[in-house]
């Protein structure tokens, strides 16, 4: 019993020793007095500088053809001919300085339609018809042409009688009152002044017989001069329906020519839906089949979609790299050619193009890329470390040491970001003190010591 006590206390004596020797040592003072005071944190600090910040983002982007046309049959027939295929590259029609097309594009292909074809003959026979009753009705003004000019022969005629009848007239009424004057003195017989009435009864008979066929040759004239109105209004209905035919032949021309499948713009064949023989029916909306796709890639638009922290600063014409994974990380530059200006209400993104030259055909639409773009510079600004910003609450602050050595935090107010920058807008004036690392573990008020600068 006596020797388990001793045992127990020979443990908790040894214990006991070996505690004191692990208790830490606290530090001296110069004259050797142990000091119970905790040393300060250590912090690094700088002053905000003036310089040069670029903004950029960098975003997934696509590459698209300039244009994308599929190409539908307006009119149905049979595939006659097939004269390309994908891969192909075909050109488009050509035009004057005015924008009118002086040469078709290139045909694709070319579709058969006999019932159409009968159609154009037929319109053609009309025409030809017409055009002859044109100049039938042409004739018909040059004959009643001809019956005016007799028409107006007969009036002068006519007018010439007229007077004659009236001389004759005069001249026996001269003679009448002359016999009458003898007749009466008994100089002349009777019978000779009843001759010389006769005479001059016939002669007023002669003149109003002038008149009267004056009157119908002026009749006459004046129907002639009607019969050319109608016959020049024929000619008019008749050029109009001339007009009309050919307007008809034209239309049914013009859908014909849909038959042969011409290329809308320079480009390549990227789809072939046909093969011949094959029965193309219209089309009736842009979800149908096309025969055709034809792509324009010579120049490509290049899609990225800019999120809405940097939509507002992106402009056209900002500077942007396009970096192609698939092709060794090649790099092409570029500009900001149009943006969508609204953000999608979906992604809540900008919709931005970027138009690349192609000639020689290394962009191809379809592929993936990685775009850094930038959307803002500002130069000979105030900047702090992008470590030295601390946010709270949507609010921004910076961490300053004030001579003191206390922490103080000062609310600002940023702008452009770079990778390693932040513009300070507001809020500092450049002569302070900021921390450069791990701001956010202090708080104000907090006692620190300031590392010696190198």
């Amino acid at each position: 019993m006596r020797r388990n006590i001793g045992i127990l206390l020979a443990i908790v004596v040894s214990t006991g020793l070996f505690a004191a020797g692990c208790r830490p040592q606290l530090p001296q003072d110069a004259t050797g007095t142990t000091s119970t005071t905790m040393a300060l944190p250590r912090v690094a600090t700088s002053r905000p500088v003036r310089k040069t910040i670029t903004q950029k983002t960098v975003q997934p982007g696509r590459i698209e053809a300039f244009n994308t046309t599929p190409i539908h049959a307006k009119l149905g027939g049979y595939v006659d001919r097939i004269l390309v295929d994908i891969g192909d590259r075909v050109t488009g029609p050509s035009r004057n300085a005015d924008g009118q097309v002086v040469q078709p594009g290139q045909t694709l292909a070319v579709l058969s339609s006999p019932e159409f074809d009968e159609e154009l003959n037929q319109k053609l026979a009309m025409v030809a018809q017409v055009d002859a009753e044109v100049l039938q009705a042409e004739a018909a003004v040059r004959v009643c042409e001809s019956m005016q000019v007799s028409a107006n022969a007969g009036v002068e005629e006519s007018i010439a009688g007229q007077h004659r009848a009236r001389a004759q007239y005069d001249r026996w009424k001269s003679e009448f009152d002359r016999i009458k004057v003898l007749a009466e003195a008994k100089t002349v017989t009777g019978k000779l002044m009843e001759e010389s009435e006769l005479q001059l009864k016939s002669a007023d008979a002669g003149r109003s017989e002038a008149d009267a066929r004056l009157k119908s040759a002026e009749a006459s004239l004046q129907e002639a001069a009607v019969a050319i109105e109608k016959a020049q209004a024929d000619v008019q209905a008749v050029k109009a329906h001339l007009r009309v035919a050919k307007s008809d032949q034209d239309r049914v021309s013009a859908l014909c020519g849909y038959l042969q499948i011409t290329a809308p713009f320079d480009g390549i064949i990227t789809e072939r839906h046909i093969d011949p023989g094959f029965l193309v029916q219209p089309s009736r909306s842009a979800a149908d089949t096309p025969l055709f796709v034809i792509v324009q890639a010579d120049t490509v638009r290049l899609f990225v979609d800019v999120p809405e922290a940097d939509a507002v600063l992106v402009e056209v014409g900002r500077p942007a790299k396009v970096t192609i994974s698939s092709q060794g990380n090649m790099t092409f530059d570029g500009t900001v050619a149009r943006t969508g200006w609204a953000l999608q209400s979906v992604t809540r993104s900008l919709r931005c193009e970027i138009d690349m030259p192609n000639p020689n055909g290394t962009l191809r639409p379809g592929m993936y890329v990685q775009v850094e773009l930038t959307v803002a510079e500002r130069a000979d600004v105030l900047s702090v470390p992008r470590s030295a910003i601390v946010s709270k609450d949507g609010q921004s602050f910076s961490v300053t040491v004030t001579p003191n050595g206390t922490i103080l935090r000062k609310r600002v107010q940023t702008g452009v970001r770079s990778e390693t920058d932040v513009e300070i807008l507001s809020g500092l004036d450049g002569s302070e003190e900021i921390l450069i690392a791990n701001a956010a573990a202090f708080s104000d008020g907090q006692n620190v010591e300031k590392s010696a600068r190198k």
